[in-house]
Protein backbone atom coordinates (compact mmCIF):
# COMPACT_ATOMS: atom_id res chain seq x y z
CA UNK A 1 0.00 0.00 0.00
CA UNK A 2 1.60 3.13 -1.46
CA UNK A 3 1.89 5.81 2.20
CA UNK A 4 1.49 9.62 1.15
CA UNK A 5 3.71 11.83 2.46
CA UNK A 6 2.55 14.34 5.10
CA UNK A 7 4.11 17.46 6.18
CA UNK A 8 3.31 20.50 8.93
CA UNK A 9 4.65 23.62 8.49
CA UNK A 10 4.56 27.08 10.13
CA UNK A 11 5.19 30.37 7.83
CA UNK A 12 5.00 34.39 8.32
CA UNK A 13 3.59 36.75 6.36
CA UNK A 14 4.93 39.41 4.19
CA UNK A 15 2.12 41.64 4.62
CA UNK A 16 0.46 42.42 7.67
CA UNK A 17 -2.84 40.53 7.91
CA UNK A 18 -6.04 42.24 9.77
CA UNK A 19 -7.24 40.76 12.96
CA UNK A 20 -10.30 39.41 12.44
CA UNK A 21 -12.77 37.47 14.67
CA UNK A 22 -12.90 33.95 14.25
CA UNK A 23 -16.05 31.99 13.98
CA UNK A 24 -15.17 28.03 13.14
CA UNK A 25 -17.92 26.31 12.04
CA UNK A 26 -17.91 22.42 10.39
CA UNK A 27 -21.41 23.10 8.50
CA UNK A 28 -22.10 26.11 6.47
CA UNK A 29 -25.20 27.37 5.29
CA UNK A 30 -26.30 26.85 1.66
CA UNK A 31 -25.20 30.11 0.58
CA UNK A 32 -21.56 29.19 0.82
CA UNK A 33 -22.25 26.35 -2.01
CA UNK A 34 -21.06 28.51 -4.77
CA UNK A 35 -18.67 28.15 -7.77
CA UNK A 36 -16.17 29.99 -10.02
CA UNK A 37 -14.52 27.59 -13.16
CA UNK A 38 -12.76 28.74 -15.97
CA UNK A 39 -10.80 26.06 -18.31
CA UNK A 40 -8.78 26.25 -21.67
CA UNK A 41 -8.81 23.78 -23.59
CA UNK A 42 -8.02 25.20 -26.94
CA UNK A 43 -4.38 26.69 -26.79
CA UNK A 44 -3.66 27.30 -30.88
CA UNK A 45 -3.79 29.92 -33.00
CA UNK A 46 -5.05 32.41 -29.95
CA UNK A 47 -1.99 33.73 -29.19
CA UNK A 48 -1.24 31.38 -26.21
CA UNK A 49 0.56 28.86 -28.07
CA UNK A 50 0.63 25.32 -26.09
CA UNK A 51 -0.84 21.69 -27.08
CA UNK A 52 -4.68 22.01 -26.69
CA UNK A 53 -6.56 19.46 -23.86
CA UNK A 54 -9.64 17.50 -22.90
CA UNK A 55 -12.25 18.79 -20.98
CA UNK A 56 -12.38 18.38 -17.37
CA UNK A 57 -14.77 20.46 -15.93
CA UNK A 58 -18.17 20.06 -17.79
CA UNK A 59 -19.01 17.12 -15.85
CA UNK A 60 -17.46 18.54 -12.62
CA UNK A 61 -20.13 21.30 -12.97
CA UNK A 62 -23.41 19.16 -13.99
CA UNK A 63 -22.20 17.58 -10.72
CA UNK A 64 -21.80 20.50 -8.68
CA UNK A 65 -25.04 21.83 -9.66
CA UNK A 66 -27.26 17.99 -9.11
CA UNK A 67 -25.82 18.60 -5.27
CA UNK A 68 -27.17 22.18 -5.59
CA UNK A 69 -24.32 24.38 -5.67
CA UNK A 70 -24.82 27.23 -8.24
CA UNK A 71 -22.37 29.05 -10.11
CA UNK A 72 -20.69 29.79 -13.50
CA UNK A 73 -18.61 27.82 -15.80
CA UNK A 74 -16.69 29.76 -18.93
CA UNK A 75 -14.34 28.06 -21.21
CA UNK A 76 -11.74 29.03 -24.19
CA UNK A 77 -12.57 32.30 -25.33
CA UNK A 78 -15.06 33.15 -22.33
CA UNK A 79 -11.93 32.31 -19.78
CA UNK A 80 -10.29 35.13 -18.92
CA UNK A 81 -6.76 36.02 -17.04
CA UNK A 82 -8.53 39.01 -15.30
CA UNK A 83 -10.68 36.41 -13.90
CA UNK A 84 -8.60 35.50 -11.08
CA UNK A 85 -6.64 38.85 -11.06
CA UNK A 86 -6.94 41.57 -7.89
CA UNK A 87 -9.26 44.06 -8.86
CA UNK A 88 -6.33 47.13 -8.34
CA UNK A 89 -4.33 45.52 -10.68
CA UNK A 90 -6.67 45.60 -13.32
CA UNK A 91 -8.31 42.23 -13.36
CA UNK A 92 -11.92 41.13 -11.99
CA UNK A 93 -11.51 38.61 -9.56
CA UNK A 94 -13.77 40.23 -7.38
CA UNK A 95 -16.75 39.25 -9.59
CA UNK A 96 -14.87 36.26 -10.76
CA UNK A 97 -12.95 33.60 -9.25
CA UNK A 98 -12.98 35.03 -5.93
CA UNK A 99 -16.38 35.69 -5.68
CA UNK A 100 -17.26 32.20 -5.11
CA UNK A 101 -16.26 29.59 -2.09
CA UNK A 102 -14.96 26.88 -4.93
CA UNK A 103 -12.55 28.77 -7.56
CA UNK A 104 -11.55 26.67 -10.51
CA UNK A 105 -8.95 26.95 -13.11
CA UNK A 106 -8.22 23.78 -15.85
CA UNK A 107 -5.25 24.11 -18.05
CA UNK A 108 -1.66 24.61 -18.37
CA UNK A 109 0.67 25.81 -16.18
CA UNK A 110 3.80 25.95 -14.21
CA UNK A 111 5.04 26.91 -10.57
CA UNK A 112 3.01 29.66 -9.03
CA UNK A 113 0.97 30.32 -12.45
CA UNK A 114 -1.56 29.75 -14.43
CA UNK A 115 -2.01 29.75 -18.33
CA UNK A 116 -4.89 30.65 -20.33
CA UNK A 117 -5.44 29.91 -24.04
CA UNK A 118 -6.62 33.13 -25.62
CA UNK A 119 -4.90 36.12 -24.91
CA UNK A 120 -6.54 39.07 -23.67
CA UNK A 121 -4.74 43.00 -23.45
CA UNK A 122 -1.84 40.61 -23.44
CA UNK A 123 -1.97 38.49 -21.15
CA UNK A 124 -2.12 34.47 -21.58
CA UNK A 125 -1.05 33.73 -18.04
CA UNK A 126 -1.63 34.27 -14.07
CA UNK A 127 1.00 34.41 -11.45
CA UNK A 128 0.71 33.60 -7.80
CA UNK A 129 0.78 35.73 -5.47
CA UNK A 130 1.61 39.12 -7.86
CA UNK A 131 -1.99 38.65 -9.45
CA UNK A 132 -3.66 36.32 -7.49
CA UNK A 133 -4.55 37.16 -3.64
CA UNK A 134 -7.81 34.24 -3.04
CA UNK A 135 -9.88 34.44 -0.28
CA UNK A 136 -8.66 38.36 0.52
CA UNK A 137 -8.43 41.89 -1.23
CA UNK A 138 -10.93 42.57 -3.83
CA UNK A 139 -13.77 39.16 -4.04
CA UNK A 140 -12.18 38.08 -0.69
CA UNK A 141 -15.22 35.03 -1.43
CA UNK A 142 -13.08 32.06 -1.85
CA UNK A 143 -12.44 29.18 -0.01
CA UNK A 144 -11.00 26.15 -1.83
CA UNK A 145 -8.56 26.59 -5.22
CA UNK A 146 -8.74 23.32 -7.50
CA UNK A 147 -5.70 23.89 -10.02
CA UNK A 148 -6.03 20.94 -12.71
CA UNK A 149 -2.57 22.36 -14.35
CA UNK A 150 0.68 21.62 -14.89
CA UNK A 151 3.26 22.60 -11.81
CA UNK A 152 0.80 24.96 -9.69
CA UNK A 153 1.78 23.66 -6.63
CA UNK A 154 4.90 22.30 -7.29
CA UNK A 155 6.85 21.79 -3.78
CA UNK A 156 9.35 24.25 -4.90
CA UNK A 157 6.31 26.68 -5.29
CA UNK A 158 4.41 25.99 -2.06
CA UNK A 159 5.66 29.67 -0.64
CA UNK A 160 4.14 31.54 -3.34
CA UNK A 161 0.57 30.30 -1.81
CA UNK A 162 1.06 31.72 1.02
CA UNK A 163 -0.91 34.99 0.35
CA UNK A 164 -3.97 33.03 -0.43
CA UNK A 165 -6.66 33.85 2.36
CA UNK A 166 -8.25 30.35 1.84
CA UNK A 167 -8.78 26.57 3.28
CA UNK A 168 -7.00 24.50 1.09
CA UNK A 169 -5.51 24.31 -2.66
CA UNK A 170 -5.59 21.43 -5.04
CA UNK A 171 -2.99 20.97 -7.46
CA UNK A 172 -0.05 18.52 -8.89
CA UNK A 173 3.47 18.41 -8.48
CA UNK A 174 4.09 17.64 -11.65
CA UNK A 175 2.66 17.41 -15.05
CA UNK A 176 -0.03 15.80 -14.76
CA UNK A 177 -2.46 13.54 -17.36
CA UNK A 178 -6.04 14.11 -16.15
CA UNK A 179 -8.74 11.94 -17.20
CA UNK A 180 -12.00 14.06 -18.05
CA UNK A 181 -14.13 13.21 -15.00
CA UNK A 182 -11.65 12.93 -12.69
CA UNK A 183 -12.98 16.34 -10.85
CA UNK A 184 -16.04 15.37 -11.07
CA UNK A 185 -15.41 11.86 -9.31
CA UNK A 186 -13.03 13.57 -6.82
CA UNK A 187 -15.85 15.88 -5.86
CA UNK A 188 -17.90 12.65 -5.11
CA UNK A 189 -15.64 11.16 -3.16
CA UNK A 190 -15.62 13.44 -0.64
CA UNK A 191 -18.89 12.66 0.18
CA UNK A 192 -17.42 10.22 2.60
CA UNK A 193 -13.71 11.07 2.40
CA UNK A 194 -11.51 14.33 3.81
CA UNK A 195 -11.05 16.74 0.92
CA UNK A 196 -7.31 16.34 0.86
CA UNK A 197 -7.66 11.90 1.27
CA UNK A 198 -9.96 12.61 -1.89
CA UNK A 199 -7.92 14.92 -3.94
CA UNK A 200 -4.59 12.25 -4.07
CA UNK A 201 -6.52 9.22 -4.33
CA UNK A 202 -8.65 10.11 -6.80
CA UNK A 203 -6.06 12.45 -8.79
CA UNK A 204 -3.01 10.22 -9.03
CA UNK A 205 -3.98 7.77 -11.86
CA UNK A 206 -3.22 8.91 -15.07
CA UNK A 207 -5.58 7.88 -18.66
CA UNK A 208 -4.05 4.18 -20.20
CA UNK A 209 -1.69 1.90 -19.18
CA UNK A 210 1.83 1.77 -18.14
CA UNK A 211 1.46 5.65 -18.52
CA UNK A 212 3.06 6.62 -14.94
CA UNK A 213 1.05 8.54 -12.40
CA UNK A 214 0.48 11.98 -11.28
CA UNK A 215 1.96 13.96 -8.06
CA UNK A 216 -1.40 15.00 -6.60
CA UNK A 217 -0.70 17.36 -3.51
CA UNK A 218 -3.54 18.82 -1.14
CA UNK A 219 -2.30 21.88 0.56
CA UNK A 220 -4.31 23.09 3.38
CA UNK A 221 -3.71 26.53 5.53
CA UNK A 222 -4.70 26.64 9.25
CA UNK A 223 -4.54 29.21 12.30
CA UNK A 224 -1.57 26.58 14.20
CA UNK A 225 -0.32 23.14 13.78
CA UNK A 226 -3.24 21.78 15.45
CA UNK A 227 -5.83 24.02 13.94
CA UNK A 228 -4.34 23.25 10.23
CA UNK A 229 -4.44 18.92 11.55
CA UNK A 230 -8.53 19.96 11.93
CA UNK A 231 -9.09 21.46 8.87
CA UNK A 232 -7.25 18.55 7.04
CA UNK A 233 -9.45 16.17 9.05
CA UNK A 234 -12.93 17.81 8.42
CA UNK A 235 -13.11 19.36 4.72
CA UNK A 236 -15.88 18.15 3.01
CA UNK A 237 -17.01 19.39 -0.61
CA UNK A 238 -19.90 17.49 -1.48
CA UNK A 239 -20.99 17.02 2.33
CA UNK A 240 -20.35 21.07 2.89
CA UNK A 241 -18.21 21.09 5.97
CA UNK A 242 -16.25 23.70 6.24
CA UNK A 243 -17.92 26.43 3.32
CA UNK A 244 -17.22 29.27 5.32
CA UNK A 245 -14.14 31.48 4.92
CA UNK A 246 -11.14 30.46 6.81
CA UNK A 247 -10.05 32.08 9.79
CA UNK A 248 -7.35 35.14 9.87
CA UNK A 249 -4.11 34.79 10.17
CA UNK A 250 -3.41 31.91 8.61
CA UNK A 251 0.60 31.16 9.70
CA UNK A 252 0.16 27.32 8.87
CA UNK A 253 0.54 25.14 6.32
CA UNK A 254 0.20 21.26 6.11
CA UNK A 255 0.37 19.26 3.29
CA UNK A 256 -0.70 15.52 1.67
CA UNK A 257 0.36 14.15 -1.85
CA UNK A 258 1.52 11.12 -3.53
CA UNK A 259 5.33 12.33 -4.67
CA UNK A 260 5.67 10.13 -8.00
CA UNK A 261 8.05 12.64 -9.36
CA UNK A 262 8.36 16.62 -10.78
CA UNK A 263 8.45 15.08 -14.25
CA UNK A 264 7.55 18.38 -16.56
CA UNK A 265 8.41 21.12 -14.03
Amino acid sequence: MKVPFFYSYSFFKIAVSAMLACLITTQANADGANYWIDESTDFTGNGCQNSDLNDVTSSLRSELNNRGWTGTRWSNANAWPEDFIEQNLGGIDHVAGDSRTLSVYAGHGWRALIQFGYQRNGICSVSFPSSTRLGTQGGDEAVYAMWVTSCTVNLDSLSSHFDQAIRQTFGYHNSPSVKDNQPRNFFRETDDLRNERAWIEEMEDRPGWFTGDNSPIALTFGLSPNHCDWVQDTAKLRDQTLLNQAPSPDTHFCYLMFDNGQSGC
